[in-house]
């Protein structure tokens, strides 16, 4: 059985591959999540959003499936109910975010500037150029880059929209629901960073999560209670902390490694691994969430 009360323990010296690249990819999930909240104001639409785009383009190479995805499929592929998904999917064709035809669901590429859609994507891309800098500064062995080919931030959006899908596939295991999922691993990033930090005492709050996420207290609230009650977060007063159970840390592994995977795939695609800040598409986003 795993231990739901044991904390979260790191050492102060770790090497790139351990907790401080699990940090950056925190950084990561946590900074596109608000992103993707902020844009859509629903996370399920906004992960949809997403699948629906890795599944028929726009963004990606030449090479990849263009061909319409069934709600079926997408309920697969996300693990989320039929219905659920089906309700979605209705919204974002009357907000003309994703398009219906008789072969299934497809992004069109003029959705590149509709502006929820570039303010979440831009977003995605810039912090896994983010990701890619901070590992190459933990002394990370990276891909070598590919002069040869002309790098398209098309390609590094539909990487970095597969690294947040990932990201919810890995952890979903342990809370199914997006919003509750997303307030787990903003307490988890916040906890991790406190350790490396060497500050152990830093108390993490109900309203400190909110604001990470630009959330209302009280859905804030009543999510974080849901997550104490099924013991995925401990409270001690008004002090937040999430367990480090084995499920966490099987999460934390296969999304270092899917993260990887998809760092080398970049570098491929002709990413300047060696200058990562050289392919922002806007100004260089914090390295960690505001607060």
């Amino acid at each position: 059985m795993p231990d739901h009360g044991a904390a979260i323990r790191v050492e102060r010296h770790v090497e790139p591959s351990g907790p401080a690249f699990d940090l950056a990819i925190l950084d990561f999930t946590v900074g596109t999540i608000a992103s993707a909240l902020t844009a859509f104001g629903n996370l399920n639409s906004a992960i949809l959003f997403a699948a629906t785009a890795r599944a028929c383009g726009p963004f990606g190479t030449n090479s990849e499936r263009r061909q319409p995805v069934s709600i079926n499929a997408l309920a697969a592929s996300l693990g989320r109910p039929f219905e659920t998904v089906r309700r979605h999917a209705n919204a974002l064709v009357e907000d003309g975010l994703i398009a219906r035809s008789p072969d299934g669901l497809c992004v069109a590429l003029d959705s590149i500037v509709e502006p929820r859609v570039a303010a979440l994507v831009d977003c995605c891309h810039d912090r896994m150029v983010a990701l890619v800098d901070q590992a190459q500064h933990l002394g990370d062995t990276l891909p070598g880059p590919h002069p040869g080919i002309a790098y398209d931030p098309r390609v590094g959006i539909g990487l970095a929209l597969d690294l947040l899908l990932a990201a919810l596939e890995c952890h979903g295991q342990r809370e199914e629901t997006p919003l509750r999922l997303a307030l787990l691993l903003t307490l988890e990033r916040a906890a991790l960073r406190a350790a490396l930090d060497a500050s152990p005492s830093q108390v993490i709050r109900t309203s400190d999560v909110a604001r990470m996420l630009d959330l209302p207290y009280a859905t804030a609230s009543r999510n974080i209670d849901a997550l104490v009650a099924c013991g995925l977060v401990g409270r001690d007063g008004g002090h937040l902390a999430p367990v480090a159970d084995d499920a966490a840390v099987a999460a934390r592994m296969a999304l270092a490694g899917r993260a990887r995977v998809l760092i080398a795939r970049l570098a491929q695609a002709g990413f300047p691994v060696t200058a990562p800040t050289t392919a922002l598409i806007r100004p260089r986003p914090s390295l960690a969430v505001a607060g």
